[in-house]
Formats: C-alpha cells, sequence, structure tokens
C-alpha cells in the first residue's frame, strides 16, 4: 500500500491516443463516480490515475494505492481494505482502520482489480452501492467518502482471471472507463518518453548523458515493447546508468531487448499434442534457418536495423535467440511456442521470407528441402510464381 499526494504533472504525451485519454481524465475528475482504467501491464494506469486525482477537487485530499493481487488470499486483503477489529482473527491484537478509512475524502486506487478475493468482493459491491461497510470482526456501519478507481489488465466482462470476478462489480466500474492504448499502438509518443526519462535519471543518478545515438533512437521507436511505457523506462534507466560516455549507444542496450522481444518463450496450446509441443512440421521447418534468420523472422527486427548493430550486439542477440531456437527444436513435453503463433503462422512467415530472398518458389522450395506445392501452401496464396 502506497499514499502520495501533490506530485508533479506527467509528461503530456502528443498522440492523438493519448490525447482522448486525457480528454477522458479531463471529464471524469471532477465526477465523483468511479473509474475503471483498462489496459496491457506497463501502460501507464497509475500514472493516469493519480492525474484524475490531481486534477480533481480531492487533490489535497490523500490518494491511496493498494495492489490487489499482491495481497495473498487469505484474509489479509479484508483486512487491508476494510480494517479489522481488535481480536478478529489470529493476531489482532488492536482495532486497525483499512485503506477505505485511510482514503476517507480522498481516492483510493485498486490495481489489479481483478485479482481481488472473491470473499472481498461481495463486501466492496455494497461499498461502491452505498459508501459504507464494516471493519473485519466488526458491526458497525462506517460511512465514508472516497473517489474508486480501479485499474486492471484483464477482460472483467468475461469475469477476470479463472472466471472469478462478479460482473455486477464490473458494470459498476465501467460507467466511467478509460483504456489505455499499449505503446506500439501510439510509437509517436517513444521519443518524447525516452527523451523525459533520460532527463529524469540524469538527475537522480548524477549522471551528464547527453545524447541518445540516432540508431539507438531509430531502434526504440519501432521495437515491439510488449513491457510498454514501463520496459521502456527500465530500458532507459539501466542505459543511463551503464553508459560510460556522455552518449547511449546499442553496446548500453541489453541483448534480450535487441533480440527478439517476439521471440519469447510461452506454455504451448492446450490443444497441441501432449507429446510434443511443437509440430514435427514445425521443427523441421525452423531446422533449415539459421539463428539469424530465426531473429528476422520472428523478432521484429528489421534487416536496416540488424545492419546497424554493432557485432558484439549481434553476437549477444545471437546467443540469445539460440536458447529459443533449440527449445522450438526440442519439441519435448512442455515445450514453448512463438509468441503465440499457431503452425500455420509460423510455417508461413518461414515460407515467404524465403520466397522473397530467393525469387522463386523452386528455389525456395529446394532451400527448406520441401517440394513446391508444400511451400506454396504454407503461403496461403495463389498469386507466387513457380
Amino acid at each position: 500500500m502506497r499514499s502520495a499526494q501533490n506530485e508533479s504533472p506527467p509528461i503530456k504525451l502528443p498522440s492523438a491516443a493519448m490525447q482522448e485519454v486525457y480528454n477522458y481524465v479531463e471529464q471524469f475528475a471532477l465526477t465523483k463516480a468511479p473509474i475503471l482504467i483498462t489496459g496491457e501491464t506497463g501502460v501507464g494506469k497509475e500514472i493516469i490515475a493519480r492525474e484524475i486525482h490531481r486534477t480533481s477537487s480531492r487533490r489535497s485530499r490523500p490518494f491511496i494505492v493498494i495492489n490487489c493481487s499482491a495481497v495473498p488470499e487469505n484474509g489479509l486483503l479484508n483486512s487491508e481494505i476494510f480494517g479489522h477489529e481488535k481480536g478478529a482473527f489470529t493476531g489482532a491484537t488492536h482495532q486497525r482502520k483499512g485503506v477505505f478509512e485511510q482514503a476517507d475524502t480522498g481516492t483510493l486506487f485498486l490495481d489489479e482489480i481483478g485479482d481481488m478475493d472473491v470473499d472481498v468482493q461481495p463486501k466492496f459491491l455494497r461499498l461502491l452501492d452505498q459508501q459504507e461497510f464494516t471493519r473485519l470482526g466488526g458491526n458497525r456501519i462506517i460511512k465514508t467518502d472516497v473517489r474508486i478507481i480501479a485499474a486492471t489488465n484483464q477482460n472483467l466482462k468475461l469475469g477476470g482471471k479463472n472466471n472469478r470476478f462478479r460482473r455486477d462489480i464490473y458494470y459498476r466500474l465501467n460507467l466511467c472507463e478509460i483504456p489505455i492504448p499499449p505503446l506500439r499502438e501510439h510509437r509517436e509518443d517513444i521519443l518524447p518518453l525516452v527523451d523525459a526519462f533520460l532527463t529524469e535519471f540524469n538527475t537522480e543518478y548524477k549522471k551528464n548523458v547527453l545524447k541518445i545515438s540516432s540508431e539507438v533512437r531509430n531502434f526504440l521507436k519501432y521495437a515491439d515493447w510488449p513491457g510498454n511505457i514501463r520496459q521502456l523506462q527500465n530500458i532507459i534507466e539501466r542505459a543511463v546508468i551503464l553508459t560510460k560516455t556522455d552518449e547511449i549507444t546499442f553496446s548500453d542496450l541489453p541483448a534480450d531487448v535487441v533480440v527478439a522481444s517476439q521471440i519469447e518463450t510461452f506454455e504451448r496450446p492446450s490443444e497441441a499434442s501432449a507429446e510434443s509441443g511443437i509440430p514435427a512440421e514445425v521443427r523441421r521447418m525452423l531446422a533449415q534457418i539459421s539463428v539469424t534468420e530465426f531473429i528476422l523472422i520472428f523478432g521484429g527486427i528489421p534487416n536496416a536495423i540488424w545492419r546497424m548493430l554493432p557485432e558484439k550486439t549481434q553476437s549477444s542477440v545471437i546467443r540469445e535467440a539460440s536458447f529459443h531456437l533449440l527449445a522450438l527444436l526440442g519439441g519435448h513435453e512442455g515445450a514453448i511456442w512463438i509468441n503465440g503463433m499457431d503452425k500455420n503462422q509460423i510455417l508461413g512467415k518461414v515460407a515467404q521470407r524465403r520466397i522473397k530472398e530467393h525469387g522463386s518458389l523452386a528455389q525456395a522450395a529446394k532451400s527448406l528441402g520441401i517440394d513446391r506445392r508444400t511451400l506454396k501452401s504454407y503461403t496461403q496464396t495463389d498469386d507466387i510464381s513457380d
């Protein structure tokens, strides 16, 4: 649980997508209605929640943060949120106020609300409806005046994780919903964020990193960023700490970022064979490509960017990608998958690249050790000449 107030406003991002988010903030901030902020992990949901509080009439009052997924499901979340009376459970040696009382007249931000304990949800629903609750182990009704802002990366309309989140709570929260887009959908904000983080971490670490090389800036702008703004922030922080010059170059970026944001390991799909997570057909195709091809096909790294990488960075990237490729080729039980792609998508990507490289279906098929008809079936198109 964290508390903060009177913080400086965050950087305002220029994209149309984020301008729409700011419009929602402006429209909803002055209301009393609960707000639901949705989006992938790392998009900045708490930043937006703080901005709502900062621009609301409650700005001088408490802003309390609690992460519902960080409290184990053993009754502790009930105590954290609603408080408890002395003797309510073993170890409750004194009365304790919960976050709803601590945030009275202010704002309570419930992060990862989709992970809220099912035993807490009925009391939370009552609080949403009536702004009243009882402490754990007590029976006195306590009135409170709290603005609720909740956030999630789950689909609460479908019940969230394991279908455990009450839909009646979702329908009360989504009256004022603010969806935050992933960073890959507003790339024009990446470089302003990079510059802001550079300034921030120069100050924090007393460094004097004046610039970021044009090659790195170009890479940052077009990388996939599955971890969104948080991942970008962490990368810039690390680079500022590690660089020994006044310029961030590729050698200051970790290989697991330069490689393949797309080349990640996931549990195999449930419908895959129990004997092998990766179909033999896919393994045979992947066995015909080099690690560098694997990176360029599935790693989201354009050829032009790859050619600009220093040899040392390329070597690190190749080493990182080799582990993923070898695991795929192993095909053992509990094997990995390429970023959720199915068999046809994997085969199609390899086929299309080889056809483009060789200029003919016949030569591409020969290079992969398969016949032309099979290769053509992988492309799922008839617009390719033999």
